[in-house]
């Protein structure tokens, strides 16, 4: 082999390696995702209040002008624009924040994510569901315990519920898939184990995906 040629692989090999590291270094952020049932407390825990901040995270809703929710937190702010009505709830150790926007009456009712992990934050949509009447429950969120860096959410139709999954809680990515929209016949529950996240309807197992790497 001519050294000019021999000259041209070694660059090669050293552009293919640096370009190598840079996929890697844009990789996700690490998360923690604790073994058990996800926690179920804040299942309907969607707030009204006109501000409330926590850890490092503040939501403040805007009544004057352009109503909506102000969203603050470590890598800046995000508007929300209010339709219909705006709520909110924090999640976990971490204070990760979802936001659901419903019409007054039967409609699309909505569920986002405020993703820090980018300057400015963005609003990441998770779910869209049509309820039929406004006396339908609110999409409900269960999250992995303590930090609760994973969250289940679902949204009750009136006659089925829709829009299961479990999503990572920093960047709204989709972690587990559920299933089509059904009618429930036990309790619906997010569950991880040591090598899965699972969607489980009383003691039956719906859907189940690998944990993430690290988790």
């Amino acid at each position: 082999m001519s050294p000019v040629r021999r000259a041209a692989l070694v660059v090669c090999a050293v552009l293919l390696a640096v370009v190598a590291g840079g996929t890697s270094a844009v990789a996700a952020n690490p998360i923690t995702i604790s073994n058990g049932l996800f926690n179920n407390s804040a299942a309907t825990a969607w707030s009204s209040a006109p501000a409330t901040t926590m850890g490092d995270r503040t939501v403040t809703r805007t009544t004057g002008g352009v109503q909506g929710l102000v969203v603050s937190g470590p890598t800046g702010s995000v508007f929300h624009q209010t339709l219909g009505v705006s709520r909110y709830m924090f999640i976990g150790t971490h204070n990760h924040v979802l936001i659901l926007e419903s019409p007054t009456g039967g409609g699309n009712r909505s569920v986002s994510l405020v993703d820090f992990t980018t300057t400015p934050p963005a609003e990441r949509p998770i779910l869209t569901v049509l309820a039929s009447s406004a006396a339908v429950s609110s999409p409900a969120v269960q999250f992995s315990v303590g930090t609760g860096d994973a969250f289940f959410v679902f949204a009750p139709t009136g006659t089925t519920v829709a829009g299961l999954g479990i999503y990572r809680s920093d960047n709204g990515t989709i972690l587990c898939p559920g299933p089509p929209p059904l009618t429930p016949t036990g309790q619906l529950f997010g569950e991880a184990t040591a090598t899965q996240l699972r969607i489980k309807m009383g003691g039956t197992v719906l859907a189940a995906c690998a944990r993430p790497p690290g988790s």
